[in-house]
């Protein structure tokens, strides 16, 4: 294929397009060249490369310059430190001063950019030069496409801080940002072009195409997929979309994230660096989460999973509170495996099973939410608004009663925890007013099975005497 020696793409036998050498350069086909004893050794690392002073000075400023501030003009060896790429991004700059064909690919081209811009191979020093060579490919190849941009920029990881220094990340970063946003236009404008009616159902959403550019951003570390999403964010992508790239992230960056399984997440044991490594995951994450909104509401697993991860690494109070806040303001959408939250035990074997004061919190968020409060008042539904929400019938009631049965079995799950202080108990079974529970057959099973799992006369007569309730008989369970 082509080398770095045009300023045209052209396509190629196989479709792609690929760069042409240009007739008015010589090309070699032997590497290194052996026809010229060699004047000149550069040490670029542990590598030493044999070449000429003519085709090196001809092309690099930075190697004529350091050619001519040796005090022996007959010096024979210059060593390049911190070279882009090391050994092997200079062995392909040399090749191009020798004009030797070589491809540019979406590997490479951010290296090129670099190396070239460090060994200052501009148009300054010869037309047609390296710099000018790698920009046509990035501009050509690698800035439209979505993808590769974001494979380049995950080479720009290893470049750092040059690929900085010379606006690389940045517009690698904008590219894909305002790429994201065209796409987005389009596909809607395709959705009108077709007669999609205005209003679809959620189920009826499409799925996510395998190829999807989102889940290429898991192969950028933190920083970059931060500055991506912030990026995409102001320009304006549609917050589900961002909520699909968060949990991609998340899926591939936090061990364990997705397990359901609260037994299989207290089990282990994260070593302190892990375990730093999640929480500043977790807690970058979260920041990231769109505004809450009840038209596109962040799914209530991957809250769920996020506040699992953030207590088990020891999360930020406010990180813990913003994920408490997001779960109980959709708290009628959770089952009970999303409040099944492990206690952070830090290896104390007699500690609750699961944390019943983060769950206390989120409860109470829900009871407590008020019209003037909700974040996303202006997008309820007009139909929505009619309602007298002390009505049994109103939305409001409806979701205290999903949201009271969704509590019982809380309460029944936990009261199987021999750690349980009765206090919690107590607390987590008084939180909900009397109008949320249509019968109250699941609050007596858990207080049956509290009682009976506690095993002691003083845990009965405390969790009877502090609120006047009756122990149930023996014979069947009462709470009066």
């Amino acid at each position: 294929m082509g080398v770095v020696t045009v300023g045209e793409l052209k396509p190629s036998i196989s479709g792609k397009r690929a760069f042409r050498p240009s007739s008015s350069i010589r090309h070699a086909t032997e590497w290194p060249i052996s026809d010229v004893s060699s004047d000149l050794t550069i040490e670029v690392g542990a590598s030493n490369f044999a070449l000429h002073k003519f085709p090196l000075v001809s092309r690099s400023g930075r190697i004529r310059k350091l050619l001519l501030e040796a005090k022996d003009s007959k010096i024979s060896r210059i060593n390049i430190p911190a070279v882009p790429g090391g050994p092997e991004g200079f062995e392909l700059a040399a090749k191009f001063c020798y004009g030797v064909n070589f491809e540019i690919t979406q590997s490479n081209v951010a290296m090129l950019c670099c190396t070239a811009r460090f060994l200052e191979m501009t148009e300054d020093f010869a037309e047609k030069n390296l710099e000018a060579r790698a920009e046509a490919f990035l501009k050509e190849m690698v800035l439209p496409n979505i993808s590769i941009s974001i494979s380049v920029l995950h080479r720009c990881e290893t470049l750092l801080p040059i690929s900085e220094e010379i606006n690389l990340v940045n517009r690698l970063i904008n590219a894909i940002a305002s790429n994201a946003c065209k796409e987005q236009l389009t596909s809607g404008l395709l959705k009108l072009d077709h007669n999609y009616p205005a209003k679809t159902m959620p189920l009826m959403e499409p799925e996510t195409p395998s190829d999807w550019w989102g889940k290429s951003l898991s192969m950028l570390n933190l920083d970059f997929f931060q500055r991506v999403l912030t990026a995409v964010k102001s320009k304006g992508l549609k917050q589900d979309m961002i909520s699909k790239i968060l949990i991609n992230y998340a899926h591939n960056s936090l061990q364990g994230l997705v397990v359901r399984d609260p037994h299989l997440v207290k089990g282990s044991l994260l070593d302190l660096e892990s375990q730093k490594k999640q929480r500043v995951i977790v807690e970058a994450i979260v920041s990231l989460l769109p505004t809450q909104s009840r038209k596109c509401p962040v799914p209530m697993v991957f809250l769920s999973s996020l506040l699992k991860t953030a207590i088990a690494s020891s999360a930020t109070t406010s990180c813990r509170s913003d994920l408490e806040r997001r779960i109980g303001l959709q708290l009628d959408q959770a089952i009970l495996e999303d409040i099944l939250i492990p206690a952070n035990s830090h290896g104390n074997n007699h500690c609750a099973m699961y944390d019943t004061d983060s769950v206390l919190r989120i409860f109470s968020i829900f009871l407590n939410l008020d019209e003037d409060d909700d974040e996303d008042n202006n997008l309820r539904d007009e139909s929505e608004m009619v309602y007298d929400f002390d009505s049994p019938g109103s939305p409001k009631q409806s979701s205290i009663l999903k949201v009271s049965k969704l509590l019982d079995n809380f309460l029944a799950e936990v009261a199987l925890d021999p750690n349980l202080l009765p206090s919690k108990f107590i607390a987590l079974a008084e939180l909900l007013p009397d109008h949320a529970r249509t019968v109250s057959d699941g609050l007596y099973r858990a207080v049956d099975i509290f009682l009976k799992v506690s095993n002691s006369s003083s845990t009965i007569l405390s969790l009877c005497s502090q609120k006047q309730y009756a122990a149930p008989p023996p014979t069947s369970s009462s709470f009066l």
